[in-house]
C-alpha cells in the first residue's frame, strides 16, 4: 500500500527469491522501501507520521485520508518510537522530536545507508511490526539474521 497523489494506492510488486545453495531454501530479496511482513510501504508510513507529527490534521481525519484504522495508526507510533529511541539511544532520543528525526530520515541521500545500518544495529528493518521468524522445521535453531553488503553496485 501506498499514498499516491492524495490518496491511497494498491499496488503488486515482483519479489526477487534467491536460492540458497548451502542450505536449500529461498530468501526474498526486498527493497528498502518495503517494510517485512508488512502490507505497507515504508514511505506510507511515513507520511502518514509525517502528517501526524505535523499536527495539522486530528486523527480522525488521518485515518480517513490513508484509509487505516485509529488503533493501527497507534500502534505505528509506539513502534515509531520504540525504534527512533533504538536508532538514537534514550538520551538523543529525548532531545530530538519526532518532527525532527523524521525530517533527518527523509533528507538522508541514500535511505540505504539508514535502512542497513538499522538492522545490523537492531536485528530488524526499520519500522518491522515483529522479529523475524524461527526457520521451518526447526524448533531448537538459534535464528540470527545476518545483513551483508553487496560485493559491486548495480546502480
Amino acid at each position: 500500500m501506498d499514498f499516491i497523489s492524495s490518496k491511497p494506492v494498491k499496488s503488486d510488486i515482483c519479489v526477487l527469491r534467491v536460492c540458497c545453495g548451502s542450505c536449500r531454501h529461498t530468501h526474498a530479496i526486498l527493497p528498502d522501501v518495503i517494510v517485512p511482513y508488512s502490507g505497507y510501504s515504508l514511505f506510507f508510513l511515513l507520511r502518514l507520521l509525517g502528517e501526524y507529527f505535523s499536527g495539522l490534521f486530528h486523527v480522525e481525519e488521518l485515518c480517513e485520508r490513508f484509509g487505516v484504522s485509529q488503533n493501527q495508526l497507534y500502534q505505528w507510533i509506539f513502534l515509531w518510537r520504540i525504534h527512533k529511541q533504538e536508532w538514537l539511544g534514550v538520551l538523543a532520543d529525548m532531545e530530538v522530536s519526532d518532527w525532527l528525526f523524521l525530517k533527518d530520515l527523509l533528507s538522508y541521500n541514500r535511505y540505504s545507508s539508514f535502512s542497513m545500518g538499522y538492522a545490523i544495529q537492531c536485528n530488524n528493518s526499520f519500522m518491522q511490526s515483529h522479529a523475524n521468524p524461527p526457520p521451518a522445521g526447526s524448533k531448537t535453531a538459534q535464528y540470527h539474521q545476518l545483513i551483508y553488503s553487496p560485493d559491486i553496485s548495480v546502480f
